[in-house]
């Protein structure tokens, strides 16, 4: 102080003063205040920060905060609501809620705890339901109950429903694991009502009589299909000749044929009606539509097929009377060897592609055509992505093809990549569970540290081996630390939520939905009914991270590869013990950043400044991926990445990128679909541009203007992370570098 000449010394200038003071004297007191300094000076930047994150959602300004989630509308009334409750939910987080190391460690960007700003409200993440235990039982909403369904149009119609009413009691995204197994039982009924219908008109019309209900109970005697053998209609004549009706079997076949094809029509009403409803009915605030996601492929039943086949159909028709692309469901097409693919099919649709797409091949797994009508579906409209059963960490050992449910053990996906499969607490399967909660850690500057700690302790003639060696050395122990850190993490915030009473998520536990809470009394808490859920740990920068150890991403370089590989092993040996610690289904996710690829970076750069390759542009990549900029083969980027999803279960997926027309070359996409089956992937995508004029409807690549109207009015179709979205000024300023920064694989 005797040193000072100057008559006013700000507050930061006494802290300097007694961070030099200390580190002379009592370097580990110098230490403990250092890191208080640090947490004071955020908590005061934070007021002044509250202020201009409240001004901005007033004036809608575009920045990260408004476009955090790009399916959020944060510029209506409703959005803006929501964004003020989401700032300020996160402030009382932060201040009340969060253990301090755990609150500094999300603030200086060390980790990113998911959805905090619901975090007080208790609430899990996301859900696969077991609809078919819901609409055998009926269920309950606020204001009243609801039957068990009769037709394929209320069983489209109460899947909407259940979507959007349980989207309110959590804060992630909502999905149906086997859509074509629960929506057959509603297609099957159609037909016999309209069978049941159609033989009651021409039995009253020759001056017979027998009620509707009656014919209806006699024809599901009979009748267990909807494709109708001619024993089975020799039986229906035989039937209703004992109730002293005469019919011969050629007039049956033909009303028959009358109710399959009224059966057909009402089904594709009702996908119509679905993908529509999910795409204009909104259910959260900020005018959010559902985030919902289905999984379908493996039913070969007629009904669950007939289910299929429409819902590409009306997947390909669109929306609106120019047929723009379905954002929502996010549908994913099971692919399961024996019976939506075989090798032996594939070779034969290969040599005579034209006339497989023309139904013009009988293969021999009995969904195979519908997996070629998925892939061409996918190359006009985006969706479906593929999951591939037949990956080993895919498979449950009780799975069996004579089971008439053995989608109970079939892995869904939901969201951008979640997977809920493997079970501490029950039976291995996806259905009534979800992830509860997950947390990211920063890759990236776990790798920046251990290669700036390991240039301060090297010294040795071959300087460069030298330090990469010790830096590997330093970043693996620090993944470890940090794993457990979040595995803690977690674990508190798991305690907390269990606290919840039942009553404050009336559907999903009166209901069942989240199996285990139809037990709990509402005044109860939910407990040990969690325990079934997830707890993620992820990660984020994969690439960035070997950069910043190597100089090169792990696209091209082995050891760079190797040594990712190895994080992630790590990571997996630490969940494993947190798993065996707490009894508790901890998972490893591929993390889908959205704000998040820009926060971290943004963070970084301030901290460390630009290190080309990791802090120079505005995102990190996601997970395991291989940079968008670095030009690679889709074969090489497929077998690249594929090892990674073994080690990611609580969610993966791995992207190809195509220019052009891909609805042009659906060949190509059955190749790329093929490909990751043979090399193990667990859940994939194919992204390719698709815009449509809104003033013609013309679909395709469309650059400045339609070169049929000259419209600039354009809707471009993209995928920011597992999700689409028409509009890209809806997305944050990382997202729109990264998805200009894309090229294109071949």
């Amino acid at each position: 102080i005797e040193h000072i000449t100057v008559p006013k010394i700000s507050v930061e200038e006494v802290q300097d003063l007694v961070e030099m003071e200390l580190m002379k004297t009592r370097p580990e007191v110098a230490r403990k205040y250092i890191i208080y300094r640090e947490w004071r000076t955020v908590e005061r930047e934070k007021k002044t920060q509250m202020k201009q994150a409240m001004d901005g959602i007033v004036a809608i300004d575009k920045n990260d905060i408004n476009l955090s989630n790009a399916n959020i509308s944060s510029y209506t009334p409703a959005g803006q609501m929501l964004t003020f409750a989401s700032e300020i939910t996160k402030d009382y987080t932060y201040k009340y809620l969060l253990p301090q190391k755990y609150a500094e460690a999300h603030q200086l960007g060390d980790i990113h705890i998911h959805d905090l700003d619901y975090y007080p409200t208790k609430t899990t993440t996301c859900i696969q339901y077991d609809l078919d235990d819901l609409f055998e039982r009926g269920f309950r909403t606020k204001n009243g109950s609801i039957r068990p369904p009769q037709s394929i149009q209320s069983y489209a119609t109460l899947a909407t429903i259940v979507l959007q009413t349980n989207q309110n009691e959590q804060h992630g995204g909502q999905s149906i694991p086997a859509f074509d197994f629960f929506m057959a039982k509603g297609v099957y009924k159609t037909f016999l009502k309209h069978l049941a219908s159609f033989l009651d008109f021409y039995i009253s019309m020759n001056r017979s009589e027998c009620d509707v209900k009656t014919l209806q109970a006699l024809l599901k005697e009979q009748l267990h299909s909807i494709d109708v053998s001619e024993k089975e209609l020799e039986g229906v004549c035989s039937t209703l000749t004992a109730h002293g009706i005469t019919m011969d079997g050629e007039t049956l076949q033909k009303i028959t044929g009358k109710a399959y094809a009224q059966t057909q029509k009402d089904t594709h009403q009702a996908m119509e009606s679905f993908v529509h409803n999910l795409n204009t009915m909104h259910s959260r605030g900020g005018n959010q539509v559902v985030f919902s996601s289905i999984n379908y492929g493996t039913d070969f039943s007629p009904e669950g097929r007939m289910v299929i086949s429409e819902l590409l159909k009306a997947t390909v028709e669109g929306l609106g009377i120019h047929g723009e692309v379905p954002v929502f469901p996010i549908q994913i097409f099971k692919v399961k060897e024996g019976i939506s693919y075989s090798d032996e099919d594939y070779q034969k649709a290969i040599g005579d592609f034209e006339t497989a797409m023309a139904g013009g091949i009988t293969f021999k797994a009995p969904n195979f055509d519908l997996f070629l009508k998925a892939c061409q579906t996918s190359a006009k409209a985006l969706f479906p992505n593929f999951m591939f059963l037949d990956a080993p960490y895919n498979v449950n050992e009780k799975w069996n093809i004579n089971d008439p449910e053995r989608y109970r053990y079939e892995v869904a996906m939901m969201g951008c990549r979640t997977r809920v499969f493997e079970n501490l607490h029950g039976e291995k399967t996806s259905l009534g569970r979800g992830n509860l909660s997950f947390t990211t850690m920063n890759l990236p500057r776990l790798a920046i540290e251990a290669r700036i700690k390991a240039e301060g302790l090297t010294d040795d003639s071959h300087y460069k081996e030298a330090v990469e060696r010790k830096a590997k050395e330093i970043f693996l122990s620090s993944v470890r630390k940090m794993t457990a850190f979040i595995a803690d993490q977690l674990y508190v915030r798991y305690q907390y939520q269990r606290t919840a009473l039942a009553q404050q998520f009336p559907f999903m536990m009166k209901n069942n939905v989240w199996k285990g809470g139809g037990d709990i009394n509402p005044n109860k808490e939910v407990g040990d009914a969690l325990n079934s859920g997830t707890l993620a740990i992820g990660f984020l920068g994969g690439h960035n991270a070997m950069v910043a150890l190597y100089g090169k991403g792990h696209g091209h370089d082995q050891r760079a590869w190797d040594t990712l590989y190895e994080a992630l092993q790590t990571m997996n040996e630490v969940i494993t013990e947190y798993k065996a610690k707490y009894k508790l289904n901890y998972s490893l996710l591929a993390t889908p950043a959205e704000g998040l690829a820009g926060r971290f970076t943004r963070m970084d750069k301030r901290k460390y400044g630009i290190i080309p390759g990791v802090t120079d542009n505005d995102y990190y990549v996601n997970s395991f991926h291989v940079d968008v900029k670095e030009p690679i083969g889709i074969a090489e980027k497929i077998k690249c990445e594929a090892p990674f999803h073994a080690l990611t279960r609580g969610g993966h997926i791995t992207y190809v990128e195509l220019d052009g027309e891909a609805q042009k070359n659906v060949k190509a996409i059955v190749k790329i679909v093929k490909l990751m089956y043979d090399e193990g992937i667990g859940y994939g995508s194919v992204n390719h541009p698709v815009d449509t004029c809104h003033s013609c409807g013309y679909k395709g690549v469309i650059y400045d203007k339609c070169p049929v109207c000259q419209s600039e009015h354009i809707l471009r179709m993209r995928r920011i992370t597992g999700y689409l979205t028409g509009d890209l000024s809806s997305w944050n300023s990382a997202k729109r570098k990264e998805e200009r920064d894309r090229v294109k694989h071949h």
